[in-house]
């Protein structure tokens, strides 16, 4: 009898948990780590990215467009300082890149100082901690011709982009290369600054210990009269591999070399 009795609460305990987890599954009164963390239920709202615009005079942000669903694009918005005016200054449709079908996902972006054109960072992929490399466009407010920056380079690679002084460049530099870039933006000629970017020669950015000591990711600057470029280079031919652990890929830990 005992026998029978231990096997009958053995085989009765798993399925009271899971009529306890379906229950929990359909109260809607329940919290539940699913319900917290895997839905967007609790999620906060979000502002912004917001932009200045050079007159001082009123600033940019994005709104989800009207009538369109989630995921379907947002407008840049002009609000006035003053009087709290609200304008569409740039419609989701005019971000819809040649032979798409859906606006651009904006990331961030950035005004010329002429006010005339806008740099659109998208489709960003990680570099140690934080999305610092992908996509970047020009938008032309004048004709509102929409083009992709970086030639024919592979897709989000393009860093830490700045318009020119006079707003008829753009610098950016090369994920994987390392090298600096100037891109005219009616032109599309491209002129690379720095030909040595390695592994171990780094210009216009920083490795893993700058991040993660200092904080410091973009290393380049334009010159006031945009004729010059000042930027970082990084030798780390004196820094050798290290092998850690990888303990949590698979099954089984292996060694892999991380270079720091």
């Amino acid at each position: 009898m005992v026998r029978r009795f231990l096997l009958l609460s053995l085989t009765l305990a798993p399925l009271g948990g899971h009529l306890a987890a379906q229950t929990a599954l359909s109260d809607s009164s329940l919290l539940t780590v699913d319900r917290i963390f895997g839905s967007a239920e609790f999620r906060s709202g979000s502002l912004g990215p917001f932009a200045w615009l050079s007159d001082g005079t009123g600033y940019t942000t994005l709104e989800r467009a009207a009538g369109r669903r989630s995921g379907g694009g947002r407008d840049i918005v002009r609000y006035d300082v003053e009087t709290g005016a609200r304008v569409i200054l740039v419609p989701s449709a005019r971000l819809i890149a040649p032979g798409d079908s859906t606006p651009l996902d904006i990331e961030d972006y950035t005004w010329s100082p002429d006010g005339r054109r806008l740099l659109i960072f998208t489709k960003s992929q990680q570099v140690w901690r934080t999305n610092t490399r992908g996509d970047y466009w020009v938008l032309d407010l004048s004709g509102w011709s929409l083009k992709k920056l970086g030639g024919n380079g592979p897709a989000s690679t393009l860093m830490f982009a700045k318009f020119s002084p006079d707003g008829g460049r753009v610098g950016w530099v090369r994920y994987g290369e390392y090298n600096l870039y100037v891109e005219d933006v009616a032109g599309g000629a491209i002129t690379q600054l720095t030909k040595d970017g390695s592994r171990t020669t780094i210009n216009g950015t920083f490795d893993w210990v700058y991040e993660e000591e200092l904080g410091l990711q973009d290393g380049w600057r334009w010159n006031p009269d945009g004729q010059s470029i000042a930027y970082w280079q990084l030798d780390a031919t004196g820094v050798r591999d290290f092998l850690l652990f990888d303990v949590t890929d698979s099954l089984y830990a292996f060694t892999t070399p991380v270079q720091y």
